[in-house]
């Protein structure tokens, strides 16, 4: 007898039943119900935020080092990195111990942006997790701390 409480997400029992296919859904519906941050005279995205952070935290990196903290490929951080100086967010300066690397840094203005966007990103994660027990937010986060690898970068 099929259980009626049960109700597709999807109406194809197969993506029901795929975690991978929903893990990308809901990281999708997050980023839509979140919108777009409050980037100074622009607005960012998610994953431009990302950087910020990486950059506020530790302070002047190398674009190869933002890549590996994001563990994204050094095309998408070359990309971050165009546009966040573009935006006046991120400023880079020429090492002084290897001329060849640049080092990046957030400007004041990217500092601002982090500031402001930290809280309403802190929110809309509370937000989207309501459903959630406590106890079911932390078992998500470790399950998901297992399921990424640090080896593997992505686009």
């Amino acid at each position: 007898m099929e259980d009626k409480s049960t109700v597709s997400i999807t109406g194809v029992a197969e993506l029901d039943a795929s975690p991978m296919f929903l893990m990308g859904l809901a990281y999708k519906q997050f980023r839509a119900e979140l919108g777009s941050l409050p980037g100074g005279k622009h607005s960012i995205s998610l994953e431009m935020f990302g950087a910020l952070r990486v950059l506020s935290q530790h302070g002047q990196i190398s674009q190869q080092q933002l890549a590996d903290y994001l563990l994204r490929n050094r095309s998408v951080a070359k990309r971050l990195v165009d546009n966040g100086i573009k935006l006046e967010l991120i400023e880079a300066s020429k090492s002084l111990e290897n001329k060849k690397t640049k080092l990046l840094s957030l400007t004041p203005l990217g500092e601002q942006v982090v500031a402001n966007c930290a809280p309403l990103v802190a929110a809309g994660k509370d937000h989207f997790l309501t459903q959630l027990s406590d106890d079911e937010q932390q078992q998500l986060s470790r399950l998901m701390q297992k399921l990424v690898r640090s080896d593997v970068l992505v686009d």
